[in-house]
């Protein structure tokens, strides 16, 4: 009895930590050289399975899972047990040393799946609230969509009013000098342009505002409309001024003969 309460005391001692013990004679060396390593080996299987445990169900107790240990990693303490027997030690004394020795581990191996149960039941409520918060963010992101859709659609609005205000001046204007100016086209282009100055203006400063472009970039980006306007401004004064002849001539055309007949009865007579 005096051995085993010796080698339990020595396992108790050293278990815990795992480190080599000093060269011991007898029944204690033989412990350490040949059972602790299943024990070391035994401890290892244990934290591997508690960590799968608690990742697999984080809300178990310690104690259910613990009566599982003996099937998943007890052929570390058949190993052990084995030792023991062919070192001359009894089946009480092989398994009161057993009992001791998951004695001391135990709290380690508790304290290792609370732990994992514990940081695993907070990944699963981190998940919980991403998942809520995720068709809120997406919710968001839709909102912020339709109304970047609603300001475009208004800047849009606003340049096309401000440019057919402008077209509409030019039109305005060139019905208004055509008839009264024989200027050439070009002249009449530019005077036409500096009545209509203030509305092409707006246009450019809308499109200042609205897309942060430089004055000169943006002047620049619709150059090449304004060139194209002139020179259909030119050639609608052109035609404007041929159909203002057209119906000169018709009515000249018109005006000769009523005044030959209203002439005949006078030389008659």
């Amino acid at each position: 009895m005096s051995k085993i309460v010796r080698v339990l005391s020595r396992i108790v001692c050293c278990f815990s930590v795992m480190v080599s013990s000093p060269v011991f004679a007898g029944p204690d060396q033989f412990i350490a050289s040949q059972v602790k390593p299943h024990f070391a080996a035994y401890a290892d299987c244990a934290k591997q399975y508690l960590r799968q445990a608690a990742k697999k169900d984080p809300a178990a107790l310690f104690e259910r899972i613990e009566s599982s240990l003996r099937p998943a990693c007890g052929n570390h303490i058949d190993l052990a047990r084995d030792a023991l027997f062919r070192g001359d030690f009894g089946r009480s004394e092989a398994n009161a040393i057993i009992r001791s020795a998951y004695a001391s581990m135990q709290p380690g191996l508790r304290s290792l799946f609370d732990q994992a149960a514990a940081s695993e039941r907070q990944r699963h409520q981190v998940e919980k609230e991403q998942a809520t918060q995720a068709p809120r963010g997406e919710e968001a992101a839709s909102v912020a969509q339709d109304r970047i859709k609603a300001v475009e659609l208004e800047r849009t609005k606003l340049l096309t009013e401000a440019a057919s205000a402008f077209d509409s001046c030019l039109v305005s204007e060139s019905k208004s000098l055509v008839p009264l100016s024989n200027e050439p086209a070009e002249t009449l282009v530019k005077v036409i342009e500096i009545k209509c100055g203030e509305l092409e203006k707006r246009v450019a400063s809308l499109g200042v505002a609205f897309y942060g472009a430089s004055k000169d970039d943006y002047q620049k980006i619709v150059k090449e409309p304004l060139d194209e306007r002139k020179k259909r401004l030119v050639a609608d004064i052109v035609t404007l001024r041929a159909d203002l002849a057209k119906e000169e001539a018709a009515k000249q055309q018109k005006d000769v003969p009523e005044a030959d007949g209203g002439s005949k009865p006078t030389n008659g007579n």
